[in-house]
């Protein structure tokens, strides 16, 4: 038996087990039960506008990004090939699997 089955089996009380039939509540407290849900309910008018701004403020240096596209159009930006390919590679394998 391997580690997280027998961790379940093992803190699972023997009442839980025991094969009678479980009692239930009849009384329903609709209320909690309003209150569960709402609180699990995402409006996506919200979603929208906050995805919108985050898309506005990025976390992206402009200025540096800038500068490194310049460094590379004008030749002086250092590419050490070697790491360029296996990363490459490294990515094709991890997309063909």
């Amino acid at each position: 038996m391997d580690k997280i089955t027998n961790n379940i089996v093992n803190n699972i009380s023997k009442k839980d087990v025991s094969g009678t039939k479980p009692s239930y509540n009849k009384e329903v407290n609709i209320e909690s039960i309003d209150q569960s849900i709402s609180s699990n309910v995402v409006d996506i008018n919200n979603t929208k506008k906050l995805v919108k701004e985050m898309a506005q403020s990025a976390p992206i240096d402009v200025d540096k990004v800038a500068k490194i596209k310049e460094a590379i159009s004008s030749g002086k930006y250092p590419l050490d090939l070697d790491k360029l390919s296996d990363a490459l590679m490294q990515a094709y394998r991890e997309m063909k699997s």
